[in-house]
């Protein structure tokens, strides 16, 4: 028998844990009426803790946070390794509709992904050490938007569904046995671009050494005659010296090199290594090492292509947020929320911010920030992030390149 996939088990379960939490039915009470009048402000979600914010009587605005315990790298590590263990893993927890029979501990390594009441508090600037009205309602919120889209609680909980997500497009079947590998035409192919640009670095020390020995006396050299040339390929070199694909490769890169310094133009500054792989992918003479890259950064086809576009639009700034996220200061992140605000399509949607990324799922946008102070637009009609054109310091302009990007693709 087939079991339906729902996702309101999420909302009964936290419903059940969030009354349990608040103890006072009048507090429930309370809370809906405040909700009907229609001032509640966005619903934010972050790690640990929801917020939003009420109109008070006196003209001040109280900015009540649902408070929830995240759960340890550890356990969400455990949680993740058995979700990915199910045969139809991809089905429960592979779109943003995760299915609510991950809502029962037993198929989540024991371990439960809704709060306990023990889990939650309550504080608000009207109250700040219990539960009020305002906090009750957050909860009430935050219950409404995991019914139908449970992700943000696995942000709420300590680590985003996109993780998730990801884990589960690179998990593969462990390799079968195979018979001994058959002849490669290009032996190098399967080495990392890392091994290979290591490879040249361990040489440079004999090449220096060889470069400080006296220069012989000239000689004399007969180039009136046809001398014989080689008829085969010379032998690959030995490890740990790079692959002949590889410096052929690293030479034509060189000359690229010198060739933009030479033509006026400044090579790109603070280049990363991840940078500098979406780089030379773009060139011709990168362009074998693509599966190599792959493995190197642990990227799939889709992940690769996404790369490349980063590149393309933000340089290298904008292939380093492409594959890495890390943390901003909240204040940065709410005056991103602000200055997007006006321009959302659904302003009384949630906003979820994690890591450097502000994502508004109802308009299909996120937002991701970057060392250089610029704002990095992307949008996911298809399920998956991707990065668009247009980055920009000011958020709010990023926001709207998001938007444009999305009226050309729908």
């Amino acid at each position: 028998m087939t079991v339906q996939h729902t996702t309101a088990g999420w909302a009964t379960a936290l419903t059940r844990a969030l009354n349990e939490a608040a103890g006072e039915a009048r507090l429930q009470d309370e809370a809906r009426r405040l909700l009907a009048t229609g001032q509640a402000g966005p619903l934010n979600i972050n790690q640990g803790f929801a917020t939003s914010k009420f109109p008070l009587p006196d003209g001040r605005v109280a900015r009540p946070r649902l408070l929830v315990t995240p759960l340890t790298p550890g356990e969400w590590d455990r949680i993740e390794t058995a979700i990915c263990a199910r045969p139809n893993a991809a089905a429960l927890a592979g779109t943003t509709a995760i299915s609510d029979q991950l809502t029962d501990p037993a198929h989540t390594a024991g371990i439960p992904i809704v709060p306990t009441a023990q889990d939650i508090s309550h504080t608000c600037t009207c109250t700040p050490d219990a539960a009020c009205p305002h906090s009750v309602a957050v909860g009430i919120l935050l219950t409404e938007r995991v019914r139908t889209a449970p992700a943000p609680l696995f942000t709420l909980r300590g680590r985003p569904h996109q993780h998730l997500k990801k884990r589960l497009r690179t998990t593969s079947p462990a390799p079968q046995p195979a018979g001994p590998p058959a002849p490669s035409a290009e032996p190098a192919a399967a080495r990392s671009l890392h091994h290979d640009i290591s490879g040249l670095a361990a040489a440079v020390p004999a090449q220096a050494a060889r470069a400080l020995r006296p220069i012989p006396d000239p000689v004399h050299l007969d180039l009136t005659q046809a001398r014989p040339v080689l008829h085969a390929p010379l032998p690959e070199p030995p490890e740990p010296l790079p692959s002949t694909q590889a410096l052929h490769a690293l030479a034509a890169d060189a000359a690229h090199r010198a060739g933009t310094c030479l033509a006026g133009q400044e090579f790109p500054a603070g280049l990363t290594p991840s940078g500098d792989i979406a780089r030379f992918l773009s060139l011709p003479h990168g362009a074998a090492f693509r599966q190599a890259a792959m493995e190197h950064l642990g990227l799939d086809i889709v992940g690769m292509g996404h790369l490349q576009l980063a590149y393309t639009h933000g340089g290298p700034v904008g292939a380093a947020v492409y594959l890495d996220a890390f943390s901003v200061d909240h204040d940065t992140l709410a005056h991103a929320q602000a200055s997007i605000q006006p321009l959302r399509p659904a302003p009384t949607a949630t906003i979820v911010c994690e890591d450097n990324r502000v994502t508004d799922e109802a308009a299909g946008i996120q937002l991701r920030y970057g060392p250089d102070g610029r704002w990095y637009p992307y949008r996911a009609p298809y399920g998956i992030w991707q990065p668009v054109p247009g980055p920009a310091a000011d958020a709010a302009e990023a926001y709207r390149a998001a938007r444009r990007s999305n009226q050309r693709i729908s």
